[in-house]
């Protein structure tokens, strides 16, 4: 139910001012829900930690991917975690992965949080004690003490990089070497987050967490595999890409549409074409639009074979693919393009773009 539909049957709906970064600007942060939330570091420097071992290496060898936790990591999990659900009692950390440079969490709001707080108010509170964590252990000279300052409720934005931490109606400890309690920011303005909408979707949370430091070191030995590229001319369209730009360059491509009129053995024959194509090297070529479209490329993609995915939508900032397409891409046997923008609206492609998309999938295709 969109937030429309709830104010027609007589719900009440909280007016949230929504950061730049939430992936769903249409749902009410104020209830209950499970999400992910992903945090990072102002200017991605890596003050959680390390990153150790190889790509190649199993878990729970010495050399499997991890994170060696620095001090700071360390008071993160072992002391901020905790705190979330000692002020919030309806939210519950269910699991935390601290990167060197971001942290994701997954949490549980059981209840809907009350007092016009909102699932932004939690994460800020979890923010601010991480801040002062951090500027008690690197900010504070040997033998200062720290200082009190009074005011408003909340983390209120300065300029150049400061906040000022205040509580309202109380005082607040903050470094006193900071002239008037103004202190610098741990982490970036607002967060990411996903909420859990299906079935089998917290699993794939879990072990996104569980693979993340096995892809950072994928992604720093290919940069160039996971870098987002503008303004690339293919086909004709001005596009955004990520993955493997040489694809294109490959003369054996075919282009994965299935049409409506298609019979069931005209469907069994181009099947059985394309994965051919496939086998011997070639490059598919595909919006993966139909269910039988689909099929053929989670086929291809499990099988190793290269492929040029066309997307709606174009890649946000730090985008890199999920799941298997992480590994594909890793591995040089896939692309992304996109001839539009990036955009968080839910919304559903239309005939129009199936029809662009399809074009576009067979030009490419005749490429040489």
């Amino acid at each position: 139910m969109n937030r429309e539909e709830a104010i027609a049957h007589g719900i009440e709906v909280h007016e949230t001012k929504h950061s730049m970064k939430r992936r769903s600007p249409w749902h009410d942060y104020y209830k209950k829900g499970t999400y992910m939330l992903t945090l990072v570091v102002e200017g991605r420097v890596p003050l959680f930690g390390v990153l150790k071992g190889k790509a190649e290496a199993p878990l729970g060898s010495p050399d499997a991917p991890r994170v060696e936790y620095s001090e700071l990591g360390n008071a993160i999990l072992r002391n901020e975690i905790g705190k979330i659900n000692q002020f919030y009692p309806q939210v519950e950390v269910w699991k935390v992965c601290i990167m060197p440079d971001h942290i994701h969490m997954i949490i549980r709001v059981k209840e809907d949080l009350q007092e016009k707080k909102h699932l932004g108010m939690v994460v800020r509170g979890f923010k601010t004690g991480c801040s002062r964590a951090w500027w008690r252990q690197n900010h504070l000279p040997s033998g200062k003490a720290e200082g009190t300052v009074a005011g408003a409720e909340g983390t209120v934005a300065g300029t150049e990089g400061i906040v000022r931490s205040v509580v309202k109606g109380g005082r607040t400890t903050v470094p006193s070497v900071f002239p008037e309690g103004l202190c610098p920011v741990l982490f970036e303005k607002g967060y990411n987050d996903k909420i859990l909408m299906h079935e089998g979707q917290l699993d794939n949370w879990k072990a996104y967490l569980d693979d993340n430091p096995r892809r950072l070191i994928l992604k720093r030995q290919n940069p160039q595999l996971f870098t987002v590229i503008y303004g690339m001319k293919v086909a004709d369209h001005s596009c955004q890409m990520v993955g493997n730009r040489f694809l294109l360059d490959i003369p054996d491509k075919m282009a994965v549409i299935v049409h409506r009129r298609f019979t069931d053995e005209e469907n069994v024959r181009l099947r059985e074409e394309w994965l051919a194509c496939g086998e011997r090297g070639g490059v598919l070529v595909s919006a993966a639009i139909s269910p039988k479209e689909k099929g053929v490329l989670r086929e291809a993609m499990n099988r190793g074979y290269r492929i040029i995915l066309l997307r709606e939508n174009g890649f946000p900032k730090l985008y890199k693919p999920s799941g298997d397409a992480f590994d594909a891409c890793s591995a040089g046997l896939l692309l992304q393009v996109s001839t539009w923008e990036f955009h968080m609206e839910k919304q559903t492609i239309s005939r129009t773009q199936c029809l662009e998309l399809n074009a576009m999938a067979e030009r490419i295709a005749s490429i040489s």
